[in-house]
């Protein structure tokens, strides 16, 4: 009867654990868990309204250069939750405001990289992505008529380089929507205290 000898059994074990250790090495990073983008930070903004409303006017393309539809937390859908977070109905039921969401993309450029063989051994920038928020505050008296507004549009951009993984990718746009709504808040909240102050409360 054959019997393995010690040495030939040591290899199949070796080669058991290498063959462990390889199949743990290939397995991906778990996707990480982003959270949602608030504003709830900031001091409520009360309005001689008596009712707020959304309407989200931006169409996503769905398809490059735009990719916005595949950032972990969608811009669009962010924007929409200011109005809840920031402003409160604390007047008029005559008047109504309405926060419009204008754009809210993320484009992709693609960026010249060196090719050949000194483009092997290097590591540029390759695409620049450009974040776009706009939105527009107005305040509608029972007619429908406008009668005061507040808008803002901010633009953000970052570059990502070549050899980036898919989690960083994401990370990158995460953040990048995040300190664009940022901007937004900001900038919104000013022009709603200057363009606005009449209807305040």
């Amino acid at each position: 009867m054959f019997r393995p000898t010690l040495s030939r059994s040591l290899a199949f074990s070796s080669m058991g654990f290498l063959a462990l250790v390889l199949a743990a090495c290939a397995t991906p990073d778990p996707a990480p868990r982003y959270a949602d983008i608030t504003f709830q930070g900031g001091q409520k903004i009360g309005l001689d309204v008596g009712s707020i409303e959304v309407v989200n006017e931006y169409r996503e393309p769905l398809s490059r250069p735009h990719v916005e539809h595949l950032v972990p937390v969608n811009p669009g859908r962010t924007m929409e939750r200011w109005a809840s977070d920031r402003l409160t109905a604390s007047g008029t039921q005559f008047n109504r405001a309405v926060l419009r969401v204008k754009e809210a993309s993320i484009v992709e450029e693609k960026l010249r990289t060196t090719t050949g063989l000194r483009g092997t051994f290097t590591n540029e920038q390759a695409e620049r992505y450009t974040a776009t928020a706009e939105a527009v505050l107005e305040i509608l008296d029972n007619r429908g008529s406008r009668i005061g507004m507040a808008e803002a549009r901010v633009q953000r951009s970052r570059t990502v380089p070549e050899d980036i993984t898919l989690n960083d990718r994401e990370r990158a746009w995460y953040e990048l929507t995040e300190t664009t709504l940022r901007d937004l808040d900001a900038t919104l909240t000013r022009n709603v205290q200057t363009h606005l102050g009449r209807f305040l409360r």
